[in-house]
């Protein structure tokens, strides 16, 4: 059985916190791996796709999600709450 990626886990929560940490991410990945020490073959498996890395290693949805914004990878489109809140929502009729 696989052991948890607990030193990706401490990684990823730490992009939160630490947006300079974001950038050391995207230009040198595999020293801010070693950093945090995870495992090389972890790491070999999050530089070659970090998107299927992250399934394999049973990484927590939540934490995959903020992991791929930080590296750029989601590829979502901008979006905003602005009309929901302009419009009555749950309001009785």
């Amino acid at each position: 059985m696989q052991r948890p990626p607990v030193e990706l886990h401490r990684l990823i929560s730490q992009t939160v916190v630490n947006p300079s940490l974001n950038e050391q991410l995207r230009c040198d990945a595999r020293s801010v791996y070693t950093h945090f020490g995870i495992p090389a073959d972890q790491q070999a498996l999050l530089l070659a796709d970090p998107r299927k890395a992250l399934a394999t290693l049973n990484v927590h949805p939540n934490l995959q999600f903020k992991f791929l914004a930080v590296l750029g990878l989601l590829g979502l489109k901008p979006a905003s709450i602005q009309p929901y809140l302009e419009t009555p929502h749950g309001q009785a009729r």
